[in-house]
């Protein structure tokens, strides 16, 4: 009877709410670029996507990042806390034997009833309790912990795709101001040699003082932008650093070479929203949460009704210490008790008016995590989709430039026109120049992002069973 009494959990049984989305994204019926660069794939392929950008450094500084980042670390400790929490709420279930020692002394003190009754007592051995979990409440309880350990588990999960994302786009900023700073240097170096060049003609009489002071103003500015870029450039490195859990100066020497920009095609990199939904360690954190919501309904639920425990004693008993260890004093007993809340002004009735709005709270986190995770999404993907366009448009424009800047020089040598007409054409190139640069480095980042709301990278981030916050 106990045993059947055990089963019968009371209060509302968790099922995993369902997850109203489109069948198809927005963004891709409206973009240029959408049909072409988007394949639907398994969330599979995302396991890895960084390494469609084909570069060994950032490759390597993810394997850093995996090994000693320290959110990463943090979240393990509490991956351990709520696995300790089940444990013990689990251990709940079973019943809890102690072992100890006692001495009592006995005396009455009134002499009308029964006078002259004194005694000591002295006893050794186990004491066992168990309660009968009749209702549900300590399942539920142990549901709930388990939920909660999920969650967490969600949340490293959770906590490496954004450190993959973090890191990378970090890693792509780095290589778009030391992009920067070259084009800035190349630039300089022609605008001096221009510079020169005038300066020379206004001394020998055949140039203008106007056209001196304007090389030279121009040539000033872009000399401007070198320790602002660079101050941007290591405050880049710095993030990396830190990222990998890492002292500044660790990567100094490691990323001190230039390199391009890493790109990435986006090719057949793009789930369904169903499949993103699930994907998403953000929302499994969520549904998790609410499980565990659910549960503890339950629990609140059945402190309502009665709870049985059984006890039981096991060991030595004697009013002479002299003869605790002999035979005689070998004693045992048992006992059942049945308790059921009687008054209690209210409180059992607000902890599951309370536990009622934490799990309506739950859903509602539930059902705005979904949207929120479409909105992420669509916004992402739209950008990404927006820049590649605009990138493209750029490069054709550098290249035009780079040929508008040779004919107004050979135009300027042979006097066609005034040397006003090379300034503006050289401003032109150098701004387009990093405007490109920088495109480039916001349609890898707006990939990454779009990798990020995806899931990306979260097959390559379970848990350990053991934590690793000794390394």
């Amino acid at each position: 009877m106990v045993i059947a009494l055990g089963g019968c959990a009371v209060g509302p049984d968790y099922r995993r709410p369902a997850a109203v989305v489109p069948d198809r994204w927005q963004a891709e019926a409206g973009d240029e670029l959408g049909q072409a660069m988007f394949e639907p794939v398994e969330p599979e392929a995302l396991k890895k996507w960084w390494e469609g950008f084909a570069d060994s450094r950032l490759d390597w500084l993810i394997d850093q990042a995996l090994s000693d980042n320290l959110d990463l670390k943090i979240t393990l400790a509490r991956i351990d806390q709520a696995r300790a929490a089940r444990t013990a709420a689990r251990a709940q279930l079973f019943p809890s034997v102690d072992v100890g020692a006692g001495i009592q002394r006995s005396d009455n003190p009134f002499p009308g009833f029964a006078p002259g009754i004194k005694f000591n007592l002295f006893e050794m051995g186990f004491d066992a309790l168990w309660e009968i979990d009749l209702f549900g409440r300590l399942q539920r309880r142990l549901e709930a912990a388990s939920a909660e350990l999920e969650a967490m588990e969600a949340q490293y999960n959770q906590t490496w795709v954004t450190l993959t994302a973090d890191l990378a786009r970090s890693y792509i900023e780095y290589r778009s101001f030391q992009n920067q700073l070259r084009i800035t240097h190349a630039n300089l170096a022609a605008q001096q040699k221009t510079q020169t060049l005038i300066e020379k003609l206004f001394e020998a009489g055949v140039g203008t003082r106007y056209d001196a002071v304007r090389a030279r103003a121009q040539t000033e500015a872009t000399r401007a932008q070198i320790p602002y870029l660079e101050s941007w450039l290591i405050a880049a490195l710095r993030q990396l650093e830190v990222l990998i859990g890492q002292p500044p100066g660790a990567l100094a020497t490691v990323l001190r070479e230039p390199d391009g920009v890493p790109m990435a095609s986006g090719q057949a990199m793009l789930a369904s929203p169903a499949a993103t939904i699930w994907h998403r360690p953000d929302l499994r954190i969520a549904e998790r949460q609410l499980a565990a919501a659910t549960a503890l309904q339950g629990a609140a639920v059945a402190e309502l009704f009665p709870r049985l425990s059984l006890s039981a004693f096991l060991g030595l008993r004697n009013t002479d210490i002299e003869s605790l260890f002999k035979s005689a004093a070998f004693s045992y007993n048992a006992a059942a008790g049945l308790f059921q809340p009687l008054l209690n002004f209210g409180r059992i009735r607000a902890g599951i008016d309370q536990a009622d709005a934490r799990q309506q709270e739950a859903y509602l986190v539930f059902e705005k995590a979904v949207l929120e995770a479409l909105r992420e999404t669509e916004t992402a993907l739209t950008r990404y989709l927006k820049e590649e366009v605009r990138r493209q448009a750029l490069a054709r424009s550098v290249a035009d430039l780079h040929e508008a800047v040779r004919l107004s020089q050979l135009r300027f040598q042979v006097g066609a026109v005034s040397f006003l007409d090379v300034l503006d054409a050289q401003r032109n190139l150098y701004s387009v120049e990093i405007e490109l640069a920088r495109s480039e480095a916001k349609a890898s980042t707006d990939l990454i992002a779009l990798y990020k709301a995806l899931g990306g990278g979260v097959a390559m981030a379970a848990p350990p069973t053991e934590t690793a916050l000794e390394k």
